[in-house]
């Protein structure tokens, strides 16, 4: 299984989970990259917000020979951020396996779980699940933060989830 992990970071929190997720399937690492820094805050989530897309450095939407895209953004304002739509948006998922990992400072959202599932869907992907994982607490806002060894660890474990139907057919 030839696996591609596509995420973008801001804080930094979803390329640790990224970055443990594709070495533990011995996948591919790309980075989606926003021109725009997004330090503004609150102009981020209301990017965010009303989905708008992001202009990306160097992108690459190529997702042939990878048989699993795994898709990594954090959420804001319960919503994929500008750079995960675009990509979403842009490549052709027809025939790919995609799971989606999802950071945020809350639990699971159902609302932002369809809305992926959808935007993967009219790409032609075949959404294997949606993974929900508490990041690091970025908004100043108090509140629990994940760690950075408990982020690799949830990169690692999604690694065993991803391998997991492999090892039964093998």
């Amino acid at each position: 299984m030839d696996t591609l992990v596509v995420y973008y970071s801001r804080s930094g929190s979803t390329k640790i989970v990224a970055a443990a997720l594709a070495h533990g399937v011995g996948g591919t690492l790309r980075e989606l990259v926003d021109a725009n820094a997004r330090t503004n805050l609150f102009a981020a989530a209301m990017a965010a917000l009303f989905r708008r897309p992001a202009r990306l450095v160097n992108p690459d939407y190529n997702v042939t020979g990878y048989d699993t895209v795994v898709i990594m953004t954090p959420i804001w304002v319960g919503n994929p951020t500008p750079a995960a739509n675009t990509f979403l948006r842009t490549v052709n998922l027809t025939g790919k396996k995609v799971l989606f990992v999802a950071l945020g400072e809350s639990g699971e959202n159902l609302a932002t779980s369809s809305r992926l599932e959808e935007m993967a869907r009219v790409r032609g992907g075949q959404v294997l699940g949606i993974h929900h994982i508490h990041g690091l607490n970025s908004s100043g806002r108090a509140g629990p933060s994940a760690t950075a060894e408990e982020l690799q660890s949830q990169g690692q474990r999604l690694a065993d989830v991803l391998r997991e139907p492999l090892d039964q057919e093998n």
